[in-house]
Order: C-alpha cells, then structure tokens, then sequence
C-alpha cells in the first residue's frame, strides 16, 4: 500500500525535483519575517521544499528569497501546500526549535514563465550533468551501477 502512494504521488508531479541545500528567507504577505532557520531541501519548478524550526499553516501567503548556487537571488510568490511537524512527542522527540522540526512545501503562485528561468536553468544544467556521465561510461565501459 505504501508503495502504491508513494507511486501516486510521482505521477501527481509536474516537474523534476533538484535537491539543493540553500538558506530561504520567507515573509508573510503583510511583510513579517516567517520561518526562522528556513533552508531550500529540493527545488523545481512547480515550488520549493523548505526544513524550518517553525511550520506554517497551510495556505499561507509567502514571499520567498532563495540564494541559488550562481549568487542569484531567486524571488517568487507563493504559498504553504502542506506541512509536516513533529507531532509525536513521544516517538519522536519534543520540537527542540532547530531546523528541522517543520518541513514544508511552498507552491509558486504567479510566478511567470521569465522568472522561473533560474531554475530552468539549473535543471538543465543537471540534465546536461547526467547525459555527460552516460556517455563517459559507456566510453570506459563502466557499470553504471555499482
């Protein structure tokens, strides 16, 4: 049954996912500053993963800055999809306020097709990354899975 959800959810999907691990800055819609120690778990470019000491509730509004690996900065608009914390003290631990005691999703709401070209950008450029490794294998004759 797991197994069948976890397939469900891949063809729910619209993008790849590119992990990258970087800080974000989110601010609510009326200018607060929102999740503190939020960083970037994966990216791609329906929206972002974000690790946060705090949640916040779904359907929040959000502005988000997100440093990406060429020193731009990426803005969009957006808002929380879903939200897991650490609900079971017992099990889990209490929530100690570090970095990973939320994870989030945050769905780009009007973001044009332009500004998305950063992260275009990047998955492209690991595409490009993968095909290269294909082909030096397949020169040197390497077993592509160890």
């Amino acid at each position: 049954m797991n197994g069948e959800r976890r397939a469900a959810r891949k063809t729910r999907r619209s993008s790849e996912r590119l992990p990258m691990h970087a800080r974000v800055q989110l601010t609510t819609s009326d200018g607060k500053p929102a999740a503190p120690l939020a960083r970037c778990i994966n990216v791609s470019l329906g929206g972002i993963r974000v690790c946060a000491a705090e949640g916040l509730a779904p359907r929040t509004r959000v502005h988000l800055d997100l440093q990406l690996p060429s020193g731009r900065t990426f803005r969009a608009e957006g808002r929380i999809a879903w939200l897991m914390t650490t609900s079971r003290p017992s099990v889990l631990g209490t929530p100690t306020g570090k970095d990973d005691d939320a994870i989030f999703g945050i769905a780009f709401d009007g973001v044009s097709t332009e500004d998305l070209l950063p992260i275009a950008r990047l998955l492209a450029a690991r595409e490009a990354e993968r095909n290269r490794a294909r082909r030096i294998r397949r020169l040197h004759r390497l077993r592509i899975h160890a």
